[in-house]
């Protein structure tokens, strides 16, 4: 996901400075300006692929009816065993997130023990859905090419876009593309050891573009736990600031 940062970054530096160099009043001339252009359907592009600062995240939680959340808060995680090269790259995968998991519920006040010790037992799961997403996509077009630019009072310029005016403004153009994205998906459940009820469960989703869910996994565990426990049944947006490091 974070490689995308990286080219929106140079996206936008370029797009500032491509067709530059117009004359008169500033405005860039006709190839300038279709570079312009160029560059800002890559920008937008990358826009919605997350150039963003931030993540957003939709957590919703499920919690049986009258659990309060009292101590003892010990836990122990359910097991999983793998099978094979896959499964153990796999489980590689999982044993990171778990810690990232028990980090979190030890911010609530959760202490990890052996299973035979523990109140509840904690088990989650995650998968990437790829799937496409209906863009709309809004430009303003360039009405005076090919045929050349206005000539003025004060030299070479083309009085059009959103702040356009007379002759030279056109109406927005929207163009609708489907584009490739994926649902990251994190969702953790805790029951009681004792008569093995579930207690609690929370699913954490993030639909974007050009993410990978390791470099997801980090905000859906925060976003998850980010208001634990949650009221039950009621779906919240969860925005958290993009680590700089991870850019």
């Amino acid at each position: 996901m974070w490689q995308w940062r990286k080219a929106c970054a140079r996206a936008g530096q370029w797009l500032g400075t491509v067709g530059g160099r117009g004359e008169g009043m500033g405005w860039p001339g006709k190839a300038g300006w279709s570079s312009r252009w160029a560059g800002a359907a890559i920008l937008g592009a990358l826009l919605l692929s997350g150039c963003a600062s931030t993540v957003t995240t939709d957590v919703t939680a499920f919690r049986q009816p009258g659990w309060q959340n009292d101590a003892p808060r010990t836990y122990a995680f359910e097991a999983e065993k793998g099978q094979g090269q896959q499964e153990q790259q796999a489980q590689l995968d999982r044993a990171t997130y778990q810690n990232w998991i028990a980090d979190a519920l030890s911010g609530h006040g959760f202490t990890q023990v052996p299973r035979s010790q523990a109140r509840y037992l904690i088990s989650f799961d995650f998968d990437a859905d790829p799937r496409l997403v209906r863009v709309h996509e809004t430009y303003y077009p360039d009405p005076w090419y090919p045929w050349g630019p206005y000539w003025g009072p004060y030299g070479y310029y083309r009085p059009w876009g959103p702040w356009g005016w007379g002759p030279g403004y056109w109406p927005p153009q929207t163009v609708i593309r489907d584009v490739p994205a994926t649902l990251a998906s994190l969702r953790v459940f805790i029951r009681e050891a004792a008569g093995n009820k579930r207690v609690y469960q929370v699913t954490a989703q993030h639909l974007s573009e050009g993410s990978t869910m390791p470099g997801l996994m980090p905000y859906l565990v925060r976003s998850a736990f980010a208001e634990f426990p949650m009221e039950s049944g009621r779906p919240r947006r969860v925005t958290l600031e993009v680590d700089k490091n991870a850019r």
